[in-house]
């Protein structure tokens, strides 16, 4: 059999009824039987018992592993991560906040210097974040995320666009948006997933703060509804799915960005913004991701599934 597991279990089944049965023999004809074949039969059965001990040894350690192999972590990495998160923030966090204080801002430099600790600040205490909640739904890191970036645009001076629909709780408000057919709409994604689309969401933030030269950010997270084109005879069925949009009005697209994402190219002049690892987490959770030039200038990161 191709899983060792289930044939280790068979085996060890079948062990344990050759010993009840060699029991039952002893117990009943033993007295009358020949002395070898009871001696023989009672070293057969020890050695049955040894070997099923050892099996069911070794049936608790590919349990246990096959557990490990799970996605969802153990409490023991919960607690790991949390505590490395923690070390995180506290020491390398607390660094960068000492060695910004010392910068003076009024000086060219400094200021660029001051500029790149508070990117990385923000990208550690992101990163922190997503150590602390492996398994939150995407709303709830956005908001995070939110949480995070605005201290670093009210000191940039620019404004924050926020647009994040979250079925579960717009549910259970009265006033809240009708979204397009709440029940059939496919559920916000959570563990990995979520990880990677908030990983996309933050390198187009950080290429808006450092290439764009942008005022107002805008993050979209809604239900796009949309005939389905694959199912022509139904005229009643739609197809929805998640859009997520991170937009700027900054300088715009350094070059034309070429073939779309569906054919797998990166727009050229953009190799160095993290757009190749951009495709790549889209790719992982099979999503479409899109480089556009938004109307008005600046850019569109949009990524949907």
């Amino acid at each position: 059999m191709k899983d060792p597991l289930r044939t280790l279990a068979i085996c060890l089944a079948l062990g344990l009824l050759q010993m009840l049965g060699l029991c039952a023999w002893l117990w009943q004809a033993g007295a009358q039987a020949p002395p070898w074949l009871s001696l023989a039969s009672l070293a057969l059965l020890v050695s049955t018992a040894l070997l099923c001990a050892m099996g069911a040894r070794r049936l608790h350690r590919l349990l246990l592993w096959r557990r490990r192999r799970s996605p969802r972590p153990s409490r023991e990495v919960q607690a790991e991560r949390r505590r490395i998160a923690a070390d995180l923030h506290d020491g390398v966090g607390g660094l960068l906040v000492h060695a910004m204080a010392l910068l003076d801002p009024r000086e060219t430099r400094q200021r660029q210097a001051q500029e790149l600790l508070e990117q990385a600040l923000l990208d550690l205490r992101l990163m922190v974040d997503a150590m602390d909640a492996m398994e939150d739904a995407l709303p709830v890191r956005l908001a995070r995320l939110r949480h995070r970036l605005q201290p670093v645009l009210d000191r940039r001076g620019m404004r924050i666009c926020w647009s994040v629909a979250d079925p579960h709780a717009a549910a259970g408000l009265s006033g809240a948006p009708d979204l397009p057919v709440l029940q059939d709409l496919p559920d916000l994604p959570r563990g990995q997933p979520s990880q990677q689309l908030l990983a996309i969401a933050q390198e187009a933030v950080s290429n808006a703060l450092q290439h764009a030269r942008a005022t107002t950010l805008w993050l979209v997270l809604e239900p796009v509804d949309r005939a389905d084109a694959a199912s022509p005879g139904r005229d009643a069925r739609r197809a929805l799915h998640w859009e997520l949009r991170v937009e700027d009005d900054g300088c715009g697209l350094p070059s034309d960005p070429g073939p779309g994402p569906a054919q797998g190219a990166i727009p050229p002049g953009l190799q160095g913004m993290g757009l190749a690892g951009m495709h790549r987490r889209a790719h992982a959770i099979g999503a479409v991701l899109d480089i556009l030039p938004r109307a008005g200038g600046g850019t569109v990161v949009r990524v949907r599934w």
